[in-house]
């Protein structure tokens, strides 16, 4: 089963995208803010990360961004 960490501050979306994503047969993973969801991507191995733009702590950009520079 593929999994995917999901990082979305929106606590019903963030539902909502997992029922889906379940009913789609993949695991998924919840972080409601940027800061924990960098570190649970980086401890994680995790097949896909859906972000957020607008999160609290870091950006899903700025997730984005450090993840890049530190897995390549």
């Amino acid at each position: 089963m593929k999994r995917v960490l999901l990082v979305e501050d929106d606590e019903l979306i963030a539902e909502l995208e997992r029922d889906f994503l379940e009913a789609s047969n993949f695991q998924v993973e919840i972080e409601l803010d940027g800061d924990r969801g960098l570190k649970k991507a980086l401890r994680g191995d995790y097949d896909a990360l859906i972000l957020d733009v607008m999160l609290p702590g870091k950006t899903g950009f700025d997730v984005c961004r450090e993840l890049r520079k530190t897995l390549h």
